[in-house]
């Protein structure tokens, strides 16, 4: 029974909000300690990752080593492997979307598609989510909507008159012998790259200086994938760090770049925007607080603004550890899970016998305190 005085279409005890690696992930915990729940989609499972630029590839390695308790880097559950479904070591987009929908179909995920959540209504630890398919009620919210649908558009002046990467269908497709990547990080040395590997003179023009910037945190410096596949291509990209973009225009049928210390950089097509993206929480924003834009969370990954509310994927962050790629907030997982189902009472025989599995092959972060650790060459 729900505890609800309003008018709702459907209620779930616990309803997750997307259908990726995260959404999938905790999907799979809720679902073996037998938990009322659904997740909503607004798309169909994955379908970020099918938005994913055609030669875009994982940054992270798939290697099937589940067997030596070193499970697949881009796996969502100890049991299985991206390497072994997909026979890649890094996968595209839509590889990986396969992957997904696959894993979701083995588990019988309870998955409701085209189903957009457009705000949810905190009204004193139950919520009411207002959707394209009326409203639904529930007594905890897992959000674990992404990024990438929700890209960043407020970098300079003359945005509009970009590219956003995340708009880009194939960089073979972009027109024209000269190119500007504006941003660098992940998306912006890949688009550089990939520009580069179909002929065209580009330009990358970096607020930072990513190509010189190492950490031990993968988090905040560039990937050796990354790394190795820009050596290829060094000499055909005119590398710009510490350089912060102000102005694009566009005269005489070319894009002008103009930057900080005054260069004006052309482009025959439009610039491809690399500044990254906002959030899915602004859909939420109001029952979050947040600090440095990142939204602040309790020990069990629960909005310290609203009770029953927690949030799973690439937006988790404790401290300085940012939980960005799926090998990191993975772990989490099964602390958010354990957590309501401590709170639906499940006994700790049962919490044991399935997230055993979990904690034995490194699923399950509890304390925080090792993501200090630094490596020592």
């Amino acid at each position: 029974m729900n505890s609800f005085d309003h008018s709702i279409d459907e209620y779930y005890d616990i309803i997750i909000v997307g259908a990726g690696s995260a959404g999938v992930g905790v999907g799979i915990l809720l679902q073996n300690l037998d938990l009322s729940y659904v997740i909503l989609e607004k798309n169909s499972v994955g379908a970020s990752f099918k938005k994913w630029p055609k030669e875009t590839r994982f940054i992270s390695p798939s290697f099937t080593g589940n067997f030596f308790k070193m499970p697949d880097l881009n796996a969502v559950t100890p049991d299985t492997s991206p390497a072994f479904d997909l026979l890649t070591e890094h996968p595209t987009g839509p590889e990986y979307a396969q992957y997904l929908e696959q894993v979701a179909k083995f588990f019988k995920l309870a998955i409701e598609t085209e189903v957009e959540v457009k705000s949810i209504e905190d009204k004193g630890g139950c919520f009411l989510l207002h959707t394209s398919d009326g409203i639904y009620g529930s007594n905890f919210v897992i959000w674990a909507a992404g990024e990438y649908q929700y890209p960043s558009t407020n970098s300079f002046e003359g945005e509009h008159l970009c590219t956003h990467y995340s708009e880009v269908d194939s960089f073979a497709d972009v027109m024209g012998k000269n190119s500007v990547v504006i941003g660098a990080y992940e998306s912006g040395f890949d688009a550089a790259i990939n520009l580069a590997q179909v002929g065209k003179e580009v330009t990358l023009i970096d607020n930072s200086n990513y190509a010189e910037l190492i950490k031990s945190d993968s988090s905040y410096s560039l990937s050796p994938f990354t790394r190795d596949r820009m050596k290829e291509v060094l000499d055909d990209i005119d590398y710009h760090a510490e350089t912060r973009v102000e102005k694009v225009k566009f005269e005489n049928a070319k894009y002008l770049v103009t930057t900080n210390d005054g260069q004006t950089f052309i482009s025959d097509d439009e610039p491809i925007n690399c500044t990254g993206f906002d959030t899915s929480l602004t859909l939420v924003e109001d029952l979050f607080e947040f600090e440095e834009g990142y939204p602040l969370v309790n020990r069990f990954d629960e909005s310290q603004k609203t009770q029953n509310l927690f949030l799973v994927g690439p937006q988790v962050k404790h401290g300085t550890a940012l939980f960005c790629f799926i090998y990191k907030y993975r772990q989490r997982f099964a602390i958010v899970a354990e957590e309501i189902a401590h709170r639906n009472g499940i006994g700790p025989k049962t919490l044991e016998q399935v997230l055993s599995q979990y904690k034995y092959n490194n699923f399950y972060l509890k304390d925080l305190s090792c993501c200090d650790d630094e490596c020592v060459c």
